[in-house]
């Protein structure tokens, strides 16, 4: 198995983050730090991973350098939500490692 450690969220950027001005209809910037500046290709899965999650957070999301950029209405960050972007990034973790193992190829043969 792989050493990489994997990537969290660190915090949440409230100097980052824009409140919306205005009605609870506008839409909200909400930005979280992670751990480390992910890989590309960790980038790529969980943007593959917020396009096809279902809900508000699958729709406007974006992984953008160290952050993880959310875009949602002002009261859409409860527990529930926190606990489906920490999901989310457990989810790409386990899929970057599934790639990082190596493959066994002991008794092929590409000539036989």
């Amino acid at each position: 198995m792989n050493e990489w450690e994997g990537i969290t969220i660190t915090r949440h950027d409230e100097q980052q983050s824009e409140p919306p001005e205005a009605d609870d209809l506008e839409l909200s910037r909400q930005v979280f730090v992670l751990s480390d500046m992910p890989p590309q290709r960790w980038v790529e899965i969980c943007t593959a991973a917020l396009v096809g999650s279902p809900g508000r957070l699958g729709r406007d999301a974006e992984v953008d350098g160290q952050n993880l950029v959310i875009w949602g209405g002002p009261k859409i960050f409860d527990e529930r939500d926190a606990n489906h972007l920490k999901k989310l990034v457990a989810y790409t973790n386990e899929k970057y490692r599934e790639i990082l193992e190596p493959v066994d190829l002991s008794g092929f043969d590409a000539f036989g």
